[in-house]
């Protein structure tokens, strides 16, 4: 070999060896960029995001915001209120209480929205469960989807079932599952695949000529504007929900409510009430009578209760009805008429659902404070026209409990009396704030020395 190529030779070894050596450096340095938290991460409000290059050993809780991860999460992702966006990878669970989640990576675990759509774009390799919302999946999702009330489209890859309780579902990948709908439409677009049967319980299948699917079966068959009433199927009353789940929203919150004032023996008109059972008028008298005595039993053990904790607040609740009749009678309609419309409210913004259970709390404790100063007022005006011993604040409260359940037994006028009752102990805990506020009038002194 000559002197010149040897030189050649020996100048090209050089330069791989330089080259292969330069990109050792350059592996160290993206290594070292890398940033590892041994930690779980909680945030209580505001934005978070994980970027690219960060890699988390822990889990990562948001309570109010929005979160997105760029990077890799070695465990659960958790936001109770708020959009999650993840773009990187997370190994666990993902879920969202109230807000969106969208998956463009990759999540190995669950997805969960309760109050929110989902949507994948990438991979899932557990179950996606969307509790309220649409659920839209152009991704992969390696267990079953569960939908609560909302429309599903899915043109993705489903390997295991699909479960809805209300909506409609559009078909347009592989399901290698069951597909069941509760109420709704199911429309098999003309690449969809249904490895399983197809189930409608009341609804209807649409079925593109060229789709599988392995048996379709339907219990009751009615059309898409039976389904949809005025509206058709596309009318929404809010992004995820169409009307029909804000009518059970209503019909759930009214049924609630009822239930409520039911162990007033309040049953406001147009509430769906309890179930009417076929029996003889005297079966009927006896029953009412029964329910009746239960309800007073019930009313006394929780009026007792409630004295036995707070017996000052019982005290100026009660005489406030006499004290300050008027605030009293106008807090307690004020309350009456925006209760139900305020529930209905909250039921429709979807984020103000849970609010209501604070709502039916507040107006029970309320009713049941405000009641029991009532019960105690009566029995100790009773007592004290017909003797002249002390009357205990039990005792009393056992007679005016009598007193208000034989009324409220009464057709009609029982009807009427409980409203009323409700009405005057709703405005007498509120005209009181709870029997904290305490009356001006010396009458009070004498009410409490007796006891």
């Amino acid at each position: 070999m000559s002197k010149s190529k040897k030189f050649k030779m020996a100048v090209f070894i050089l330069l791989a060896a330089g080259l292969a050596f330069s990109l050792l450096p350059m592996d160290n340095a993206k290594a070292e960029t890398l940033e590892i938290i041994d930690e779980d991460i909680t945030k209580p409000a505001g934005d978070l995001e994980i970027p690219a290059g960060t890699a988390v050993n822990g889990n990562v809780t948001l309570n109010l915001g929005e979160l997105t991860v760029y990077g890799i999460i070695n465990g659960n992702v958790d936001n109770n209120m708020g959009e999650v966006k993840i773009v990187g990878e997370v190994s666990g669970n993902v879920t969202a209480n109230l807000g969106q989640v969208v998956v463009d990576g990759l999540v190995g675990g669950d997805v969960t929205a309760r109050m929110g759509e989902i949507m994948i774009n990438g991979s899932v390799g557990g179950d996606v469960d969307t509790g309220l919302g649409t659920t839209m999946v152009n991704g992969s999702v390696g267990g079953n989807i569960e939908s609560g009330f909302g429309d599903l489209t899915l043109h993705g890859s489903i390997d295991g079932d699909v479960n809805s309780k209300g909506g409609n579902i559009y078909i347009g990948g592989i399901v290698d599952g069951d597909v069941h709908l509760e109420r709704g439409v199911v429309e098999l677009g003309p690449e969809a695949t249904v490895v399983g049967s197809v189930s409608v319980g009341r609804g209807l299948v649409k079925k593109d000529g060229t789709a599988t699917a392995g048996a379709i079966e339907i219990g009751e068959e009615v059309t898409a504007s039976e389904l949809q009433e005025d509206d058709g199927q596309d009318s929404y009353r809010f992004r995820g929900a169409d009307r029909n789940l804000i009518e059970r929203i209503v019909e759930r919150t009214m049924n609630t409510v009822n239930n409520v004032l039911g162990r007033f023996g309040i049953f406001i008109p147009g509430f769906a009430g309890r179930p009417e059972i076929s029996v003889s008028p005297f079966m009927r008298l006896y029953g009412n009578i029964a329910r009746g005595i239960l309800n007073m039993l019930i009313l006394f053990a929780l009026a007792a209760l409630t004295y036995a904790l707070f017996p000052k607040q019982v005290k100026t609740a009660g005489n406030a009805v006499t004290e300050k009749t008027g605030p009293v009678l106008g807090f307690g309609i004020l309350a009456t008429i925006l209760a139900v419309p305020l529930m209905i409210l909250l039921a429709i913004t979807i984020i103000g659902i849970p609010l209501i259970l604070v709502e039916i709390i507040v107006l029970a404790a309320a009713g049941l404070l405000g009641y029991t100063g009532i019960a105690d007022l009566i029995g100790r005006r009773i007592v004290k026209s017909t003797s002249s011993s002390t009357p205990g604040s039990i005792g009393t409260i056992a007679l005016g409990v009598l007193i208000i359940g034989l009324i409220t037994m009464i057709p009609v006028l029982g009807s009427i009396v409980s409203l009323a009752v409700f009405i005057i102990a709703l405005g007498a805990a509120l005209a009181t704030r709870f029997g904290t506020l305490q009356q001006s009038s010396a009458a009070c002194v004498p009410t409490d020395t007796q006891d």
